[in-house]
């Protein structure tokens, strides 16, 4: 009877153990998970007042983008902009240029978002007036050159158009610029 009490006895105290040094083992690991997801959401780097470029194979300026802050999350594979501009180059001088308060860049630099109080401004040619644009959200393919929006978009060509509607695409490429939906014309004529 001895014999089966103390081996029930140390069963118990065996199971105890076993017990205890499963929950340990589950506690150290939901200590190092929380320490790992810590890191992780921890900015990988962070740049102010930052100014890059990207040149074209015959090294040739394509587009620049600077800003006051920039950054960069590698477990979410992007990167965030505080006051970017974006200007696009061609034939070695500045065109366009698309400024907001915040940005965001994914797909290795392929896709670039700028957002809130989105203007973009082209420069004037020999054969077109300045434009600005208006808009929330402006979606930038750096690979393909098209910029898009599915947000309202307000356009004002000089001297005296104003044109409204909602949707935008602009490919570089093809030279084409398109609004998508409701679009509305304002023309003033100053020969009165």
């Amino acid at each position: 009877m001895e014999n089966k009490l103390s081996s029930i006895l140390t069963l118990i105290i065996i199971l105890i153990v076993a017990l205890t040094t499963y929950w340990l083992k589950l506690e150290v690991d939901k200590e190092q998970l929380l320490k790992s997801t810590a890191i992780e959401k921890g900015p990988d780097f962070f740049l102010k007042g930052y100014k890059t470029q990207q040149t074209l194979e015959n090294g040739e300026i394509n587009f620049i983008l600077s800003g006051e802050k920039m950054t960069h999350y590698e477990h979410l594979e992007k990167t965030y902009l505080i006051s970017p501009t974006f200007i696009q180059y061609k034939n070695r001088s500045p065109y366009s240029w698309i400024s907001g308060n915040n940005g965001k860049i994914e797909d290795k630099g392929e896709k670039i978002t700028v957002s809130d109080n989105v203007i973009l401004l082209r420069a004037p040619t020999k054969t077109k007036k300045q434009m600005k644009l208006f808009t929330d959200t402006l979606n930038i393919d750096t690979k393909n050159n098209i910029v898009l929006t599915k947000s309202p978009v307000k356009i004002i060509q000089e001297p005296n158009i104003e044109i409204n509607g909602v949707g935008m695409r602009y490919d570089k490429k093809e030279n084409t610029f398109k609004l998508l939906s409701n679009v509305k014309v304002h023309y003033e004529n100053n020969n009165k």
